[in-house]
């Protein structure tokens, strides 16, 4: 059995606790946890090292993100171009996180390669799906569900709506994924095991949406989706199945109003 390390284990807690303490706004228990991972990291190695830095550097990019994001409400520009503005301040948390990965000489994100499609999944009762018809059957399944909100709707559909909530979720799916997915997965699998990474990178994404006000049945959601997408980008080795599946879901969620619109 494989054996797992302690240390990534309570870097995963670090991880969770002070997203939860962040996205609660309870600043000054987030900057003790943060003092006591600085001063944890002379018994960490170098792996579980880059681990903690990517950590610190994620909430200091989002802290950063924070005050550019009230700086350019003060631009008079529409809602939805300060929305997007504000999905494109995330790349603020991703060069930092990248420049960290850079300073180990290790790649930024090992997720961003063609996918994989070789592999079989295994479901109960012997069911066997060769892994490029599972992800057509779910792409599929999103699709019908879309197709069956437009269908279903009581007004009449609004296509520069429909367009531009599409183009936020497409750029949402792709700063998210590559936090989660691209970076935070990768090497959290690094110090503790596949399962564990999965696990834990999708509770923080489910924790993570609870920042922006949506409800905790959406952040549950989110949750089961982070697993989805997790099991998708590590068994395809690429982070693209999952920004795909993201976008399609996103825009589902936006579209039959379980989320608010961001604009």
């Amino acid at each position: 059995m494989e054996r797992i390390n302690q240390k990534g284990i309570w870097l995963s807690g670090y991880l969770l606790i002070m997203l939860f303490l962040f996205t609660r706004g309870f600043y000054s228990p987030f900057f003790v946890v943060l003092i006591t991972l600085l001063l944890l990291m002379l018994f960490l190695k170098e792996a579980e090292r880059l681990f903690a830095w990517m950590i610190i550097s994620f909430f200091l990019g989002n802290l950063l993100l924070g005050y550019m994001d009230h700086f350019i409400e003060g631009f008079h520009l529409s809602a939805f171009s300060l929305i997007m503005l504000s999905q494109l301040l995330w790349l603020v948390p991703i060069l930092m996180m990248g420049y960290v990965i850079k300073q180990f000489n290790q790649e930024s994100i090992p997720y961003f390669h063609q996918p994989i499609f070789t592999m079989d999944i295994h479901l109960p009762f012997r069911i066997v799906f060769s892994f490029k018809r599972f992800l057509l059957i779910c792409g599929l399944l999103a699709l019908i569900a879309l197709i069956s909100t437009f269908l279903f709707q009581k007004e009449e559909i609004q296509w520069r709506l429909f367009l531009l909530i599409l183009l936020f979720s497409m750029i949402n799916a792709l700063l998210e994924e590559v936090v989660w997915r691209g970076m935070l997965l990768a090497k959290l699998i690094m110090i503790t095991n596949q399962p564990i990474g999965i696990i834990v990178t999708s509770i923080a994404f489910g924790i993570n949406t609870t920042m922006f006000g949506f409800s905790s049945v959406i952040c549950i959601t989110y949750i089961f989706l982070g697993l989805v997408l997790g099991f998708l980008t590590v068994e395809s080795r690429s982070i693209f199945p999952a920004m795909i599946v993201h976008t399609l879901v996103t825009t589902l969620l936006f579209m039959n109003g379980s989320m608010p619109l961001p604009v």
